[in-house]
């Protein structure tokens, strides 16, 4: 009896050893067979996540060029036509007040807008707070004015430091 059931036993296991044979052959075939017989390029194979990860980097980029827009457009406009704060430079220059402050003053150069802010609106406005610097101390130059006939009229103009905090007001207000 028990040799019959060792038997048995010995019979059920190379069948399921056949079947698993078959099986792990037939689950080969299907998975290389098929893949030489019908390639796929790297680009049919990958062209999802491919396309989402584009969708993500335009989509953020998109939405940097929404919110940056109109400062950088503000800024470049100021670097083209930069008479706005030149002309502004000009009277401070001569402001006693202000040399007394800050000492002989360097030129406005491109890179001091970048450490203030440049703003026109679409009634020919600027307002603009441009970085100066003086042989004593470095300040904020506050501009704020309008153009009409290709020429700058001044609100105001001011000078701002912060050690010592003092704040000029050469025109305006």
């Amino acid at each position: 009896m028990q040799q019959l059931l060792i038997g048995k036993v010995f019979i059920i296991a190379i069948t399921l050893n056949i079947v698993v044979c078959f099986v792990n052959s037939w689950v080969f075939k299907q998975k290389f067979m098929i893949d030489s017989i019908d390639k796929k390029s790297w680009w049919q194979k990958n062209r999802g996540w491919v396309l989402g990860l584009l969708a993500l980097i335009s989509g953020f980029f998109i939405t940097i060029l929404v919110l940056l827009g109109k400062p950088i457009g503000d800024f470049t406009k100021a670097v083209v036509d930069p008479s706005v704060y030149r002309n502004a430079f000009e009277i401070v220059q001569e402001d006693q007040r202000v040399i007394a402050l800050l000492g002989e003053l360097k030129p406005i150069r491109v890179f001091e807008l970048l450490e203030g802010e440049v703003r026109y609106t679409e009634k020919n406005k600027a307002i603009m707070t441009v970085g100066i610097k003086g042989s004593k101390q470095k300040g904020k130059l506050d501009i704020v004015a309008n153009k009409s006939n290709n020429t700058w009229h001044y609100e105001m103009i001011r000078i701002r430091t912060k050690k010592p905090k003092k704040m000029i007001e050469v025109f305006g207000e």
